[in-house]
């Protein structure tokens, strides 16, 4: 990432040109994923679809010709995203675990290991495709679980498994929580072979979506790769987002952004990598980077989530929509806010409604100050 020198003295570029409302990208979810509700989704103000490609089993292929269905009969574009995950795997299916601070954990394979491996103090953790990155794991490296809410450090690693030790947290370990590892560069394959069966059963339904978001990346040979085999299943028309989540992803965004066509600020992971006092300094360094760049950035994770479960936004939630309005990003992506949810089409409507006002605002300032 360039430092904030270089950042700085280019930023009023940035802020340059006519203001546009940052538009909404709805997830594709079991609570929005009906014919009627997407359209009625575009009739609020979504104008993205995002495909959460990570959940194998939701029927992709459908929602998305669902999805473009609805905007052709409403005669209003819409953009589909396909979110590939990356390699990055889940805990298989497991008793919920629930450890004190210091219990020691034995990850294992179970594609690999014929059956539960055994170990005295050491709680066994199914972990399917651990195998596939073993390699790059290393004493006292972080191994996360929860959106880090389950915090892991590494004791040991032997061809059975990963030994660890819970260094902090106090909530369940359950089936199907992801993983996130902080301190690995790359450890995770960019498209897998999933990832690859998707793309072709989209392409073979005659469904191409717009752009598809790379992530977990960490150098801008993870784009060209990731773009590489895109193409060749869905043909070069298809953009390219890289998901910017991992510290080593930051540092190098100037390049990763010079081989993609836009960047998404996915903060969740973003956060656990770069440190929460530092992840409102990342997030406004990468919307201007890429602004500069003249290539659309999406801000990502955690606008609404209380008023999607309330119906009430939190004060902390109206000033985060304001400054993705101020920063001037080009969308906001909206997650469990629409797939998991008693209120999908109200939290996109309250983002435009916001969005809109907040940008209609500032560009009053702006052509006030220009004055």
């Amino acid at each position: 990432m360039p430092n904030d020198q270089v950042l700085s003295s280019k930023c009023s570029s940035s802020t340059s040109g006519a203001w546009k409302v940052p538009e909404v990208m709805a997830t594709i979810g079991p609570t929005l994923e009906k014919p009627e509700d997407l359209q009625r989704a575009i009739q609020a103000g979504a104008r993205w679809f995002r495909l959460p490609c990570g959940y194998r089993q939701r029927p992709h292929v459908q929602n998305a010709r669902d999805a473009k269905a609805a905007a052709s009969g409403l005669g209003i574009p819409v953009q589909l995203l396909a979110d590939l995950p990356s390699s990055r795997p889940r805990t298989g299916g497991m008793q919920e675990l629930r450890l004190s601070l210091g219990d020691h954990v034995l990850f294992w394979d179970p594609e690999v290991a014929a059956a539960t491996p055994t170990q005295n103090g050491s709680a066994p953790v199914p972990l399917p495709g651990l195998s596939e990155f073993i390699h790059k794991l290393v004493p006292r490296q972080r191994m996360w679980f929860c959106d880090g809410r389950l915090r892991f450090v590494v004791d040991e690693v032997h061809e059975r498994g990963v030994y660890a030790h819970l260094a902090d947290g106090c909530i369940a370990l359950k089936s199907w929580n992801s993983l996130f590892l902080p301190d690995s560069v790359s450890p995770f394959c960019v498209i897998t072979e999933s990832d690859r069966t998707l793309l072709a059963a989209l392409a073979a339904g005659d469904v191409h979506p717009d752009w598809v978001a790379l992530s977990l990346i960490s150098s801008e040979q993870d784009v060209m790769d990731g773009r590489r085999e895109v193409s060749a299943l869905l043909g070069p028309n298809v953009r390219i987002m890289a998901k910017i989540e991992t510290a080593p992803a930051w540092e190098q965004a100037e390049a990763i952004l010079s081989h993609a066509d836009g960047l998404m600020v996915a903060r969740g992971d973003l956060g656990l990598a770069v440190g929460y006092l530092r992840l409102p300094e990342v997030q406004e360094q990468l919307v201007a980077l890429a602004r500069r760049a003249g290539k659309p950035v999406v801000v990502a994770t955690q606008a609404m989530e209380v008023f999607a479960e309330t119906g009430l936004p939190q004060r902390a939630e109206l000033s985060d929509l304001s400054l993705i309005a101020r920063q001037r990003a080009d969308a906001l992506m909206l997650g469990k806010e629409t797939v998991f949810s008693p209120r999908p089409i109200d939290c996109i409507n309250f983002a435009r409604e916001v969005l809109t006002h907040e940008t209609r605002r500032f560009e009053k300032e702006a052509a006030a100050s220009r004055r």
